[in-house]
C-alpha cells in the first residue's frame, strides 16, 4: 500500500513539535526547478501545459499554479551545480520558533533568518541526505 501525501502532511502541520510550538508549517509555498536550458523548461510550462506566467527575467520565470508558484531558475555560475535538482519552500506562520525547534535538534542550517522584505524572512535547512529546504515566513 503506498502511502498518501496528504495524510503525512496533516501530520507533520498538526501532530508534530512544529505545530506545538505555534509554528504551523502551512503548506508549499514554491517549488523551484533548476536547469541550464531554461528555454526549453520554459518552452513546456508556459506553451505546452499553458500555465500563467507571473513574472519572468532571463534567470527565472515564475509561474501561477493557483496552490504554490512553480520557478524556472537558471543554472548557471555559482549555482551551476543546482542543474537538474528541485527544490521547494514551505510557509511557515513563526520564523524564529521554527529556528529554535530546528537548533534544539541539531539541524544543519545554511541560512537562518535572512531577510526578503516586506516582513517575510527565509531559512535555510540542510537534510541530512543533502537537499536543501527553505521555510519562508515572519514572526
Amino acid at each position: 500500500m503506498r502511502a498518501c501525501p496528504a495524510r503525512a502532511l496533516q501530520r507533520i502541520n498538526f501532530d508534530s513539535g512544529l505545530y506545538n510550538h505555534g509554528m504551523a508549517v502551512l503548506g508549499i509555498s514554491y517549488v523551484t526547478v533548476w536547469s541550464k536550458d531554461l528555454a526549453a523548461n520554459r518552452h513546456i510550462f508556459a506553451n505546452v501545459l499553458e500555465i500563467p506566467i507571473a513574472y519572468e527575467d532571463e534567470n527565472i520565470v515564475v509561474f501561477e499554479t493557483g496552490s504554490a508558484q512553480l520557478v524556472l531558475q537558471r543554472a548557471v555560475g555559482a549555482d551551476a551545480e543546482l542543474d537538474g535538482t528541485v527544490q521547494f519552500g514551505l510557509s511557515v506562520t513563526q520564523m524564529d520558533d521554527l529556528v529554535q525547534v530546528l537548533a534544539e535538534n541539531d539541524q544543519t542550517l545554511e541560512i537562518d533568518r535572512e531577510e526578503l522584505g516586506m516582513g517575510q524572512r527565509v531559512t535555510v535547512l540542510r537534510l541530512p541526505s543533502g537537499q536543501r529546504v527553505e521555510f519562508v515566513g515572519s514572526g
